[in-house]
Formats: C-alpha cells, sequence, structure tokens
C-alpha cells in the first residue's frame, strides 16, 4: 500500500468515526500532492456541506464533475449545497442529475423531496419519500421527512406512525421524538407530547428544539411557571438571530434594581408579539426605569401611547445608552408571570390623536353596528396556511352588510388586500382603506371606532386586545399557545373572544357560529 493510499484510508477512517477536522485535513494534504484526485474532492465536498460551508462545497463538487461527470454522489452533495444556498430549484436539478445516473439512490429521492418541500410542492415531496423508502425502507431520515409533509397535510396519524417507524430503526433519534411530540401536541394529547420532547431531553439535553417545544406545550396548559425558562430557547427554530445590542451593555436579570436606570426593550418576534408583550413595559416604569423601546417601524407612532415609555425608536437604529438591556418576551419569566399575574389592565395602548382625528373624518358616521375584518396573516408566517381563511369563504357565511336587514357596515382591517380581494370586498360592500394605511397608528384609529373586529390570529387581533376594543378572533383547532386550549375567554385581553376549529381545517363551522353570534348581537342592540 502506496503512502497516498495509507493516508486516504486513515483520512477515511476518521470520516467514518465523525473526526471531520482531522479527516478534512488529510483529504486536503492528499489534494494538494494531487489536485485530481476525485474521491479526496468528493469527500471534501461532502465535508463542506455538513459544515454548511456550502459554496466551497459547489467549488468541489464542480472540481469533482469535472473529472467524473458521471458520479451521483456527487450530484446528491451539489444538490444539498444548493438547497443551503436556498436555491431549491437547482437542488431539484442536481438530484434529477443524480438519479439519470443511479435511479435506485434512496438518498437522491429522498433529497429530492427536500427540494420540493422547500418549493412548496408538498405532493411530490411526499412521493419522493415514499420512493426512497420502496428503495430503502431502512432510511431513517426518509421516514422523518415524510412524517414532516403528513404533518403538514393535517395527516398526523400517519405522521404519528412515520415517526414511530424513524424510532425503531434508531431508539436514539432524537429529531423524531421531537416531530413526534408536535404531532402530539397539534392532536392537543398534551401530556403525550410533553414526554416525546422529555424522551429527546434525556438523549440530547441541550436540545433547544425540544426544550422549546416543550415550553409551547406548558405555554398551552397555563403552565407558565414552568414554560418560561424553556421558552427562552425559542430562537433555535427560527432563521435569524435575536435583537441585539451592543454586548457591553448587561442583560437585566430580573433582580437588579432599575430606579434611575436606563434600559433598553428590544422589539422581537411578529408584530403582534410586540403588541402583547409590550403591557410589560409600564412594569419597569413602575420600577423607576428610564424605559427606552426599540420595536418595528409601524409600531412605533403607536408605541409613543404606551405608558411610562420614554423613548420609542424603530427596529435597528442607533439606540441610546443604557445600563441594561433586554429582550421583550423574556419579561414574563424575569417578572415571574403566573397565568394569574398577567398585567391585563386594558386599553394600555390608544390611536395616536392626529390619526384618529384624520380618520373618524375619513369614516364619518354611521347608525348601523361597524364591524372589522382580516381574514389572513403575513405569508411569511409558517402556519399562515391553516390559520388564513379565504376572503369569499368569510363573506358567504357572514350576514350581509351595508344596506341590508344584517345593521352591519363592514370594514377591512387587512393589510395589502389582493386586486381580486378588493373586488370581492367591493362586491359585498365592505369598506377597504389598505392604500391610505400606513402603519398601525392608522390601524388602531379605525379599530378605535369600531363595535367589533372579527380576525383571525393575527397582529389586529392583538392590536384590538390591546385597545380594549372586543375582538372575536378566530383559531385553528390546534391554536397557539396564548389562547390555551378548549377555552373561549383571553387571559391576555379580557374584551377577546375565541372562535377555534372543533376539526382541523373546519372554518366552516366556525364561520356559522360567528354568524349566528354576530345575528344575535344585532338582535339584542
Amino acid at each position: 500500500m502506496t503512502r497516498d493510499d495509507q493516508q486516504f484510508s486513515e483520512a477515511t477512517r476518521l470520516l467514518t468515526r465523525g473526526e471531520l477536522p482531522a479527516a478534512q485535513a488529510l483529504f486536503e494534504a492528499l489534494l494538494e500532492r494531487h489536485p485530481r484526485h476525485f474521491d479526496s474532492l468528493r469527500r471534501l465536498a461532502w465535508i463542506a456541506v455538513q459544515r454548511s460551508d456550502f459554496p466551497e462545497a459547489v467549488t468541489l463538487c464542480c472540481r469533482a464533475l469535472e473529472i467524473k461527470p458521471s458520479s451521483a454522489e456527487v450530484y446528491i452533495d451539489m444538490g444539498s449545497a444548493m438547497l443551503g444556498l436556498g436555491q431549491a430549484q437547482a437542488a431539484v436539478e442536481c438530484l434529477d442529475a443524480a438519479l439519470g445516473i443511479d435511479g435506485h439512490s434512496a438518498q437522491a429521492h429522498n433529497n429530492r423531496g427536500l427540494a420540493l418541500k422547500a418549493l412548496g410542492r408538498t405532493d411530490e415531496a411526499m412521493a419522493s419519500y415514499r420512493q426512497a423508502l420502496v428503495l430503502d425502507t431502512s432510511n431513517r431520515d426518509a421516514w422523518l421527512n415524510l412524517g414532516v409533509v403528513q404533518r403538514q397535510l393535517d395527516q398526523h396519524a400517519a405522521a404519528l406512525e412515520s415517526y414511530t417507524q424513524a424510532i425503531a430503526l434508531q431508539p436514539d433519534y432524537a429529531k423524531a421524538y421531537v416531530n413526534r411530540g408536535i404531532v402530539l401536541h397539534d392532536l392537543g394529547r398534551l401530556d403525550e407530547a410533553i414526554a416525546a420532547f422529555d424522551q429527546a431531553l434525556a438523549l440530547q439535553p441541550a436540545m433547544g428544539e425540544a426544550a422549546w417545544n416543550k415550553s409551547l406545550a406548558l405555554l398551552t396548559l397555563g403552565d407558565y411557571g414552568a414554560a418560561w425558562p424553556l421558552y427562552e430557547w425559542r430562537w433555535v427554530n427560527h432563521s435569524t438571530t435575536p435583537p441585539a445590542a451592543d454586548s457591553a451593555v448587561p442583560l437585566w436579570d430580573g433582580a437588579a434594581p432599575l430606579a434611575g436606570k436606563r434600559i433598553l426593550v428590544l422589539g422581537e418576534q411578529g408584530l403582534g408579539d410586540c403588541i402583547q408583550f409590550a403591557r410589560y413595559l409600564p412594569l419597569l416604569a413602575a420600577m423607576g426605569a428610564h424605559v427606552v423601546f426599540e420595536v418595528y417601524a409601524a409600531l412605533v407612532g403607536l408605541m409613543q401611547s404606551l405608558p411610562g415609555v420614554a423613548e420609542v425608536i424603530p427596529h435597528k437604529s442607533p439606540y441610546p445608552h443604557a445600563d441594561y438591556r433586554v429582550l421583550l418576551m423574556s419579561l414574563p419569566l424575569l417578572v415571574k408571570t403566573t397565568l394569574l399575574t398577567i398585567p391585563t389592565s386594558t386599553p394600555y395602548l390608544i390611536a395616536p390623536p392626529a390619526a384618529l382625528q384624520r380618520w373618524t373624518a375619513q369614516l364619518g358616521t354611521s347608525k348601523r353596528r361597524r364591524v372589522g375584518l382580516v381574514w389572513r396573516g403575513s405569508p411569511s408566517h409558517q402556519n399562515d396556511s391553516k390559520r388564513s381563511i379565504p376572503l369569499e369563504q368569510l363573506l358567504a357565511q357572514l350576514p350581509a352588510g351595508g344596506d341590508s336587514d344584517g345593521g352591519v357596515d363592514y370594514v377591512s382591517l387587512q393589510y395589502q388586500p389582493s386586486a381580486a380581494e378588493q373586488r370581492m370586498l367591493a362586491k359585498h360592500r365592505v369598506m377597504h382603506m389598505a392604500d391610505a394605511v400606513a402603519d398601525f397608528s392608522d390601524t388602531a384609529a379605525i379599530c378605535t371606532q369600531l363595535d367589533l373586529v372579527i380576525s383571525v390570529d393575527t397582529s389586529v387581533a392583538h392590536l384590538s386586545g390591546a385597545l380594549g376594543i372586543p375582538c372575536w378572533v378566530l383559531v385553528t383547532q390546534s391554536a397557539d399557545w396564548r389562547w390555551l386550549l378548549g377555552r373561549s375567554d383571553c387571559v391576555w385581553y379580557p374584551s377577546t373572544r375565541v372562535y377555534r376549529q372543533v376539526q382541523a381545517g373546519d372554518w366552516d363551522s366556525v364561520l356559522q357560529k360567528v354568524a349566528q353570534d354576530l345575528r344575535a348581537a344585532g338582535a339584542a342592540a
């Protein structure tokens, strides 16, 4: 055996043992002596994918394919790199090339499913995963990925079975336990979900994804004391990092005195989250703090009305000197919020006077009840397809508006309605002024002149609650944690009523109940 053969054998052994840096060093040394050493190039490309160095992986794959254009393995690695770079269509093309060379590659079919899922082609992704399993029933990753799309399609029983298969193949597969727990949470089987997350944490005690999902189950049960510490893992499932300030500014620990101190509160996650948790800032002011709130630009004008807040600055803008900093959604942990100690005094926000004056003139007076409508949330939300309702379906169920006997004037509060939606609104005589709404100051001013807001689970539902305006929020069967489990009241907003699906995807029964209650309220008025 030559020296090169010995070095390659040792590098391969290290790779098999998971010692990637040592293996990489040996492969690179081989490649330095033999620039066209295909097997070293291919393995270095695979290592680059594992390190998430996707540009380097692409470069290495291209070099390898120049030497051996018929390598299915290299095309598979190229597909992984392209997917890591966010180029899902290019990934599909690479994996199609791999399958053109070796149509019996279970890994290529599995990875093609990942790329198709990223493109939103869920049914095709499922077919790819199933083909991978036809070729290799012991492919635990294909079982796991199949379960993901089955859950996405509300095939919960099938998803549970897929995760069971993955765990049977690898009993210490922590990710499969987490995914199983998520499906059990969807089904309302929260104790079983928590047990699944605990199994994952027993295998990997520092597994942030398991801790975060366990926190969501505990929050849904109202066990806030156990949930808030685990909720600090919330950024593990986000594509971005937490809001950051100068690391020289210490994090407030909830115990350090705030009298005479400046504290920078960093808004985070969604607009609705910022509105919901803004209620905690007056508590900091009551401790004697000079409170600076960094928040998304669309909320700056509205948050000027928050009691006790000294300064409101736009997100990612230069910030003033501070003695402490804190993430907004860490405040419930730091002030030890329980189900019984949520700050629920409303309104804690009011519409800015200038916006209110403008929209009072714009809307004028009405002898009928005014009801605001929001039927969909942000398309970027991972659950938006389930939490949103087609406008046509909503309007078909509600009592007719305008001059009808229903006694209702509907007002659209929807952000950026499409051209087709605007035509439908006009057909049903729903007032809409989206082009004139600049930010949440305008939306708050409009809401203030409504008798009721009917909204899916999105930021306007939180805004209505913070303004103290009656809101009927329409939620999925597996609703977000803040609406708790099986309740029609809302512990965060006293003026809010919760209407929830009994069966996943069944909005018609929810809307029929809303319409019934709307008619009853009109009759009683």
